[in-house]
């Protein structure tokens, strides 16, 4: 036991020490752009645009929730420094803390809005309320490509073409991919192409890579909403049992980043057999090295554990 304490605080320390180093090296006067994005899946798009002009850094990192995050001690000074800061916007970033300091920032870009200027038919509604989880359809993120090439093209005008090109040769490889997933999980039989997930983060995944034209709605279901805020009501957990059983569906997903508590409360109120998976899968939480690795690790997933 001793043994795991100390392994575990030494991965703490490690893991610290690393994101202090990184910071500290992003507030060096080196002549580089310096973009601040909300989001792990943001900061990957810029660094891959942006390369060796630009030192990017996420704000929110790990784990952590976006929806409900709130600035902690140095995120001011970040926010502050950043010549660039990038949000997802569509409402994500609520926490009152950080969305007053985003909107002080004379230099914000809201991808997530960007996008829906560009397509507002393909941005979802659940209950009302926008869906801002739009990294979740690659083919729909690629269209935030452009609103980062003008941020950086606009600041350092010198480089212009160089963010384009970048631009340019990024939207190919996230479309390529993204073609490629739709082949691959439409090779899983319809009937088990239902996606039960912690809350509602994949609708806009279930729509491009689950549905094959008919009504995608059928195939996603979560006991919490677009924020996981932790409050399920007996009528949440009628609701996705009833889903469960209706579609014969024999595993959930649970998320990286949430707890899993109302997905076992649901499956303890199934009256056929239905398991969690023991992979979970990225919603809010990046996981991955790269954005592209998260989302394939999730159909990943999601084959091995319908093809079980």
């Amino acid at each position: 036991m001793r043994v795991l304490v100390v392994f575990f605080s030494l991965f703490l320390c490690l893991f610290g020490c690393g994101q202090k180093q990184e910071t500290s090296s992003w507030f060096a006067d080196n002549g580089k752009i310096k973009v601040l994005s909300t989001t792990a899946m943001i900061n990957d798009v810029v660094q891959r645009i942006g390369q060796d002009r630009v030192d990017s850094l996420s704000l929110i990192v790990g784990e952590i929730d976006p929806h409900s995050y709130e600035i902690v001690k140095g995120d001011d000074e970040k926010i502050v420094y950043a010549q660039i800061v990038i949000g997802n916007g569509l409402n994500l970033e609520h926490g009152a803390s950080l969305r007053k300091l985003l909107k002080q920032h004379p230099h914000v870009v809201y991808l997530g809005d960007e996008i829906q200027k560009r397509v507002p038919e393909r941005i979802l509604k659940v209950g009302g309320e926008i869906d801002p989880h739009v990294w979740m359809d690659i083919s729909l993120w690629v269209e935030g490509i452009d609103a980062i090439v003008f941020a950086l093209a606009k600041t350092d005008p010198e480089n212009a073409i160089f963010y384009r090109q970048n631009g340019d040769h990024l939207r190919r490889e996230m479309l390529t991919v993204h073609l490629q997933l739709q082949e691959e999980m439409r090779e899983i039989p319809d009937e088990k192409r239902f996606l039960v997930t912690s809350h509602d983060a994949f609708h806009y995944f279930v729509r491009a890579y689950l549905a094959q034209g008919e009504e995608w709605e059928k195939r996603c279901m979560a006991p919490e909403g677009l924020a996981p805020e932790g409050q399920l009501s007996s009528q949440d957990i009628k609701r996705v049992v009833g889903h469960l059983s209706r579609y014969k569906i024999g595993v959930v997903f649970p998320e990286s980043n949430v707890n899993r508590d109302a997905l076992k409360k649901v499956i303890s109120c199934c009256t056929h057999d239905v398991r969690c998976s023991d992979q979970p899968l990225y919603g809010d939480a990046m996981g991955t090295e790269h954005y592209l690795e998260m989302i394939q690790h999730n159909a990943q997933v999601l084959r091995e554990e319908w093809n079980k």
